[in-house]
């Protein structure tokens, strides 16, 4: 028989923060998986905004967060 190692009990702690922000902040159509009548290619340009848009906002909101969190000190 085998060695069983545990599974860790909780979760580490992630900040889910800056995805609820930026998810807050995008257009409904950008988070689709596809919108109707939507060509292939007309699909994978919206993705390809959509993740550009997504990394901006991101690191948006992680800045933000770092500068409430340097104020707070």
């Amino acid at each position: 028989m085998g060695i069983i190692i545990p599974l860790p009990r909780t979760a580490p702690d992630l900040d889910t923060r800056p995805l609820a922000y930026a998810l807050a902040h995008m257009e409904p159509d950008l988070r689709a998986l596809v919108l109707p009548g939507e060509t292939w290619d007309d699909m994978m340009t919206r993705r390809e905004a959509a993740a550009d848009i997504l990394d901006d906002l991101l690191a948006e909101a992680a800045a933000e967060l770092a500068d409430a969190e340097a104020v707070s000190w």
